[in-house]
């Protein structure tokens, strides 16, 4: 049997990444969706026999019915093409009221479809394709404040124990385990302490344990059992901008695990320095600067250093149109850095025989370029002279 695991795919995650679509969403949920539907359509297209989703299938606990109906769409589809379809409950679907707790994912309406399957609490379920049986071990969110123990450690060996609970009640075949917590590390004070940590041993009887919760793909044992983190299914945010984003795919006739790259799209964030730059060449070198980068189909953000006197030279509105062109998909921002050059005092000026004297003698001193001090003066004068 083929498994598929996608990372925590944090749907709503916007953070300025995306804009009015033009339908009534944001372009960056279409990207989202996107993303989704090219591993929807791998599993669709592979023979995938089961789909897990590792948790925070949403950004925010109270998604929006657009955000919603991005993951009912996906799994309403895996649905009619017979693939059994887990979404588990990771700590953004979660949300803690007095002794119990609530989770967005219970909002999806596709639950009720046949072969999908919304996970709140630890199980462990048996599928069977006539010729072997697959486990699956999963543990969605675990909050501390679900075990009794006193401390971090303690909770952690609670946690623990449920997976060796659960795994006793495991069936003869392979035993792939997805959860949303971190993996212990060596330290039971990571993450301020707060976090359950178990320890990969914990899972030594699975072929394959698949943790969400932490962005970045990562493997942290080959063997005995396989050990890794999926990694979010999306870049977030800028901070992303040069991670790979990945699926898992699990085969249990061979135990073979396969790395598969998702087709996302780009983030560029970037400086243009423009320090060199006079007032008679500052569009043609942005230009110049602009036409060297591949925009085309980016979320761009990008940061333009200039010295402050000719900053009036350039407009955002026009950095921002000029990316468009160039083929940006979403301009996320235009930020100025402006460098400040010190004013030199010379009392010489004073001995000017009139203010105007005084303030040209004064410019002349500064280094402006020839335009830019015509400029000046011009306005000096109909203001001192008027």
């Amino acid at each position: 049997m083929k498994v598929v695991i996608c990372g925590d795919s944090h749907i709503g995650a916007v953070f300025g990444l995306g804009g009015p679509n033009g339908k009534g969403g944001n372009t960056r949920i279409d990207d989202y969706e996107k993303t989704l539907n090219y591993i929807v359509d791998y599993c669709i297209e592979n023979n995938v026999d089961v789909f897990v989703q590792t948790g925070d299938a949403f950004d925010k606990r109270n998604p929006t019915a657009e955000q919603l109906e991005v993951f009912n769409r996906a799994l309403k589809k895996l649905s009619t093409h017979n693939i059994f379809s887990v979404v588990i409950m990771g700590n953004h679907d979660y949300k803690k009221t007095g002794p119990t707790f609530v989770s967005s994912i219970t909002s999806l309406s596709a639950r009720d479809l046949p072969n999908v399957r919304t996970v709140l609490h630890p199980e462990i379920i048996s599928l069977s394709d006539g010729r072997e049986t697959l486990n699956l071990l999963l543990m969605p969110f675990r909050d501390r404040k679900l075990y009794a123990g006193n401390n971090t450690k303690e909770d952690s060996l609670l946690y623990e124990a449920e997976v060796a609970d659960l795994l006793s009640n495991k069936k003869d075949g392979p035993v792939v385990a997805i959860g949303h917590n971190f993996f212990y590390e060596g330290s039971y004070n990571d993450y301020g302490g707060t976090e359950v940590l178990p320890r990969i041993d914990a899972f030594k009887d699975c072929d394959l344990v698949a943790m969400g919760h932490y962005h970045n793909f990562k493997v942290l044992k080959k063997a005995n059992p396989i050990a890794i983190y999926t990694g979010s299914m999306e870049r977030i945010n800028f901070g992303d901008k040069d991670s790979k984003k990945v699926f898992i795919e699990f085969d249990t006739n061979t135990k073979r695990t396969r790395v598969l790259t998702s087709p996302i799209r780009d983030l560029w964030d970037d400086t243009i320095d423009l320090t060199s730059s006079t007032f008679e060449t500052v569009l043609q070198d942005l230009e110049d600067k602009l036409t060297d980068i591949n925009f085309k189909d980016k979320i761009v953000r990008v940061k333009v250093v200039i010295h402050e006197q000719l900053s009036s030279s350039l407009k955002r509105a026009n950095i921002e149109k000029r990316l468009y062109e160039l083929g940006a998909y979403y301009v996320s921002k235009v930020n100025f850095e402006h460098i400040y050059q010190r004013l030199i005092r010379d009392t010489s000026i004073l001995e000017e025989k009139d203010e105007y004297s005084m303030f040209k003698a004064f410019i002349k001193d500064q280094g402006f370029d020839s335009e830019m001090e015509k400029r000046i003066l011009l306005e000096a004068e109909t203001i001192i002279r008027n």
